[in-house]
């Protein structure tokens, strides 16, 4: 009898990096991947098993898994996916729900109705739900910090609820702050477009931005919980956005609140940024999310909270 058994998209790093961490905590287990669940047979049992695989390929020989040989194990349902709703991706209701997009906007009294394959939603009744975050690699450069730029953006319109922000960057860096340095970025480049991306969005050169602005700017696109975030904070960079929607950054969990807020509508974004000018308050602010990013929301301490939520509810 084995642990935990992961059934997982090996190519993705952050859940990945998550289900390894248990073996060094000195659980037993097994992480199976889209090259190798076709020809996988369990040959032992496990107390636990987490399912994030969810193709439509793929559920017929993940639910043959749970029913037929693992029926006894407690299950649970790893979502890091954009939706901030609980999805149904096993015949059998999950135990634990552990969902990246827990938000304010997360209906937690049912689940299901993504694929209409497994059916119609179902009532959660007591099972429970704990959110997480992006366990992000630090970006923070010490020679890139002479602050070249008083505001950033980069990102890109996967979302249309950005838009709208866009075009007041837009209106603000043309009108009435054209006087500060702005650097915006906010266009799509194609996957196969190999040249554009390394001109346009290389890696070094977008530690230099985030590094070199006194300012971040971060709206949600697809996600609640954005890479964003976590790159402006452990760069030392103030950051503006709106308030945080997902639970895990909320109290009672392991707040994030070390940035200056502003309303969804954003049509306070204009006094909010000459608030974080003012007097150099932007130093305060960066330096305390960066604080707050190293002592409790590196991949490390992503993972500790993570496992201890799993382990709060898991068979031991």
């Amino acid at each position: 009898m084995k642990d935990f058994l992961f059934l997982n998209y090996n190519w993705v790093p952050n859940s990945t990096f998550l289900f390894k961490n248990f073996e060094k905590k000195g659980h037993s287990i097994d992480i199976i991947g889209e090259e190798q669940i076709r020809d996988f047979i369990p040959k032992c049992g496990y107390k636990n098993v987490v399912i994030y695989l969810h193709n439509d390929w793929t559920f017929p020989l993940t639910n043959n898994i749970i029913d037929n040989y693992c029926p006894d194990s407690f299950l649970i349902q790893h979502d890091d996916t954009d939706c901030d709703q609980l999805q149904r991706w096993s015949n059998r209701k999950p135990d634990l729900f552990m969902q990246r997009e827990y938000s304010d906007f997360t209906d937690s009294n049912f689940y299901g109705g993504t694929h209409d394959s497994l059916g119609p939603r179902i009532s959660l009744e007591t099972t429970p739900v704990e959110g997480f975050h992006f366990p992000m690699d630090s970006l923070y450069d010490e020679t890139l910090q002479e602050k070249k730029w008083d505001v950033c953006f980069i990102g890109r319109p996967t979302n249309h609820r950005r838009n709208a922000f866009i075009n007041k960057l837009i209106e603000l860096s043309k009108g009435s702050l054209n006087h500060l340095k702005w650097y915006i970025q906010y266009d799509y480049v194609p996957q196969d477009d190999i040249e554009s991306r390394r001109n346009n969005q290389t890696h070094d050169y977008y530690k230099e931005i985030i590094n070199g602005s006194k300012i971040g700017l971060n709206f949600p696109g697809n996600s609640y919980d954005s890479h964003r975030n976590w790159e402006l904070a452990s760069s030392k960079s103030c950051i503006i956005q709106p308030r945080l929607k997902v639970k895990s950054c909320n109290t009672g969990n392991t707040p994030f609140t070390d940035y200056v807020t502003i309303q969804d509508d954003f049509q306070d974004l204009e006094d909010k940024i000459l608030y974080a000018l003012e007097n150099d308050r932007w130093k305060d602010f960066g330096q305390r999310a960066f604080d707050d990013y190293n002592a409790n929301h590196t991949p490390e301490r992503c993972f500790e909270d993570y496992y201890t939520k799993v382990m709060k509810y898991a068979r031991k």
